[in-house]
């Protein structure tokens, strides 16, 4: 009777824990080869983890999740100072409209700086792992970084795909090569409704005249001579770097 009891305590505690409200705690720590990991996990086969941010309970979540985009745009006095200070600073610098990044950081993180997707993307314009570490983005938590690596990307493919918003937002969410495989807008539900509800938040039509730069990139063919085009969608498998960015 006594080993019911006990095992009925046990049960209903375990179903206690299960019922808690999930939380999005986040620890950092360094492996063997020097490289800074993030994970949600504590412990394992993990020596020593810092735990970096501790998220508690919010019961608005559930609804604020998903938001309706189509219902108005990203008003600039509802975002942080220093996001917008950092977004305009990035814009500047890479010549993209700073409207458009507010839109994708809305719908990509809701302007939670430590917003981690079910893939793995990181930060407030979610950085996949691999594309943080192409665009030297470090810590992908710290919003400067986030929004600088994120806002750099955005301008290349805005340059590959010269303006076209809907390929380089389709670009953005699935990836260069589901576009390049489908050569539009790939046919993927959530791609499809990522494109629709950034461009009702920005209000934009599709083509984009978001090219105030004329970027030059830098590569070398095959036999070793210099390559330099403005348009790196026609090199896509050579490794192209921006050189130079003049106003147009």
């Amino acid at each position: 009777m006594k080993r019911r009891a006990y095992l009925i305590l046990a049960v209903c505690t375990a179903a206690a824990w299960i019922s808690l409200p999930a939380q999005a705690d986040i620890y950092q720590y360094v492996d063997e080869q020097g490289v800074v990991h993030f994970t949600n996990v504590e412990g394992g086969r993990i020596r020593r983890t810092v735990k970096v941010h501790r998220e508690l309970p919010n019961p608005k979540a559930a609804s604020a999740k998903e938001p309706s985009a189509e219902s108005k745009q990203v008003r600039p006095d509802t975002i942080p100072a220093s996001y917008s200070e950092s977004i305009n600073t990035a814009c500047e610098k890479y010549g993209v409209d700073p409207s458009l990044v507010h839109a994708i950081i809305k719908v990509e993180s809701d302007f939670n700086p430590f917003a981690i997707s079910s893939k793995g993307a990181m930060g407030l314009m979610q950085l996949m792992p691999q594309t943080a570490t192409d665009l030297n983005v470090k810590n992908s938590f710290s919003p400067h970084e986030n929004i600088e690596g994120g806002v750099r990307y955005l301008r290349y493919l805005l340059d590959r795909y010269e303006g076209n918003l809907k390929l380089t937002l389709a670009a953005y969410n699935s990836g260069e090569s589901a576009v390049k495989r489908w050569g539009t807008v790939p046919p993927f539900k959530e791609t499809q409704d990522y494109v629709r509800r950034i461009l009702a938040i920005y209000r934009g039509q599709g083509k984009s005249s978001l090219a105030p730069r004329y970027t030059i990139y830098v590569g070398y063919n095959p036999d070793g001579s210099l390559l330099l085009t403005d348009n790196p969608s026609n090199h896509p498998e050579k490794t192209l770097h921006r050189k130079m960015e003049r106003n147009l």
